[in-house]
């Protein structure tokens, strides 16, 4: 009886058991990679070129195309960020203050958060008012499970994977925007407005910047965000520049993705189909743009501290952005406003962006406790009341900058895109 009990034993040790789990847990890592970067992407590709092809029966439905490349764009994401995530887990394990879980669902776990509730900020010394303490205390009293005052933070090692995720989502996008236009669209880059005009960037570039340096200004003079600190990084130890650098990484391939998807493929062949269907080329845009928008919008209904303000206010800037394209000509003036809107906001003026985490910042601000409703709470600036005019002031500039002859370029785009 006393042996069969120490065979029991045996055949159930703990270091037995992890081994196994851990075996499992590899071969069922390497099923899934996989799956998502080789027989996905592959089945994928291979869809579109069966759909698209038969030149001479003419393309696929608008609502077949619309479908295809959002599965194409997400696939292709995918299966980039299988490839990328290895070489930068291991490049995020060598940083200065990093912490990388070696479990894989842990890992993964870390990289989609939004705030490392093990950091600790505002970082200690910093100088705030009594009542501002008194007030977020009372608010975290509230709000449980809400950063203290509103902004998500994390490590510099867990931003350099997360840029490296959205340089992956870039990089699909692009990959998809190819595929599409060569067997599927029938067409060439340049009719949706992918040409690279160094000066359109640049422009795009200072005026999304300079907007926002005016939104900041006037927050911290109506007392709605308060200055603390210069040159900070959330985690003692990390080093400023090089954290700013996987922001730079990051916000790159928000730029690209999300104007390369929504305002390049969505809202041009959004714009083709309604032209084809007997509307003028100006009403096709209008209407283009405000689908557009809207699904800009619902796109980030999910973010940290969103709320119908601030997605209403989105849709703002998803029309602006649909603007920026059809008066500057092409998607070049859109990239640069994208890139220098967000990086301004979130980390070299240290305002949140759509509840974006962050890990140092060139200038670190307080927002005001009690005044979520003005500076946006937990979402940003993007859900102030002073958002739409920050988007009008911009669509201004891009007027006084390009005019309005971009709009007849986009009627024989259309064009060229419906034959």
């Amino acid at each position: 009886m006393g042996k069969k009990k120490r065979v029991a034993e045996k055949s159930v040790n703990p270091q037995h058991v992890a081994k196994a789990n851990e075996e499992q847990a590899s071969e069922s890592g390497l099923l899934k990679s996989g799956i998502e970067s080789v027989a996905l992407p592959t089945l994928a590709t291979t869809a579109a070129f069966l759909l698209g092809a038969d030149e001479e029966t003419g393309r696929r439905s608008f609502a077949i195309r619309l479908v295809l490349s959002m599965f194409l764009d997400s696939v292709y994401g995918i299966a980039i960020n299988g490839i990328i995530r290895i070489p930068a887990r291991a490049v995020a394990r060598r940083l200065p203050g990093a912490f990388v879980p070696a479990g894989q669902s842990e890992c993964e776990q870390q990289e989609e958060t939004c705030d490392d509730t093990t950091l600790v900020w505002p970082l200690p010394g910093t100088e705030l008012p009594p009542e501002w303490i008194e007030a977020a205390t009372k608010r975290r009293r509230e709000e449980k499970g809400e950063p203290i005052f509103f902004l998500n933070h994390v490590r510099g090692s867990t931003r350099l994977r997360q840029a490296m995720c959205r340089i992956s989502s870039a990089a699909g996008t692009l990959l998809m925007l190819i595929v599409m236009t060569r067997w599927v669209d029938h067409c060439d880059l340049v009719d949706i407005g992918l040409q690279v005009s160094v000066i359109d960037l640049t422009w795009g570039f200072l005026v999304g910047s300079f907007v926002i340096i005016i939104l900041f200004c006037t927050e911290v003079a109506l007392g709605w965000i308060r200055v603390v600190r210069y040159g900070e990084v959330v985690v003692p130890g990390e080093l400023l520049l090089i954290n700013l650098l996987w922001d730079v990484f990051f916000h790159v391939g928000v730029s690209i993705n999300e104007e390369l998807s929504m305002r390049g493929w969505i809202l041009v062949h959004t714009a083709g189909c309604i032209a084809a269907m007997g509307t003028s080329a100006s009403t096709a845009m209008i209407l283009s743009a405000s689908l557009q928008a809207g699904l800009f919008a619902f796109a980030h209904h999910g973010s940290p501290g969103a709320s119908r303000v601030g997605l209403m206010n989105l849709v703002v800037g998803g029309s602006a952005a649909a603007l920026n394209v059809f008066l500057s000509g092409g998607l070049s003036f859109s990239l640069g406003w994208h890139f220098g809107w967000n990086i301004f906001m979130g980390h070299l003026l240290g305002l949140s962006t759509s509840g974006i985490p962050m890990s140092a910042k060139l200038i670190s601000i307080v927002p005001h406790p009690d005044k979520a409703h003005l500076h946006g709470g937990r979402f940003g600036p993007e859900q102030s009341p002073l958002a739409p005019a920050a988007y009008v002031l911009g669509c201004a500039a891009l007027v006084f900058i390009y005019g309005l002859d971009g709009v007849d370029v986009w009627r024989e785009r259309l064009v060229t895109i419906n034959s």
